[in-house]
């Protein structure tokens, strides 16, 4: 005969996203987050954190492949909750679009 089983419940699993936001009446007081998209990612368990690397690089190909306009957007890792919604947030990225690249700012070192 075998001793006592004991069942432990199951760790929830933690899913991951890289999502897309409009950043609307950007750098004022009534700056707010537009979400655009969400899309769910497989990361290792241990090391969430490898595909911060590659936020920047999918939010410009996500950009550049849905039309979208000049303006700021704000691309981000997370943890997703219950409803599929960011939650915890690993990593992000703010891009200021053109509407076909990324602005860089201009070098204020060489401007004077």
């Amino acid at each position: 005969m075998l001793g006592e089983v004991r069942w432990f419940p199951r760790e929830p699993e933690v899913r991951h996203a890289l999502s897309l936001c409009r950043v609307v009446d950007a750098s004022t007081r009534d700056e707010w987050y537009d979400l655009l998209g969400v899309i769910r990612v497989p990361v290792h368990p241990h090391t969430p954190e490898t595909l911060h690397d590659q936020l920047r690089d999918w939010a410009l190909a996500t950009l550049r492949a849905g039309g979208y306009g000049f303006g700021r957007y704000y691309a981000s890792l997370s943890t997703l909750d219950e409803d599929d919604e960011p939650d915890k947030l690993i990593a992000d990225e703010n891009i200021d679009w053109s509407g076909s690249e990324a602005l860089v700012p201009a070098d204020r070192s060489t401007n004077g």
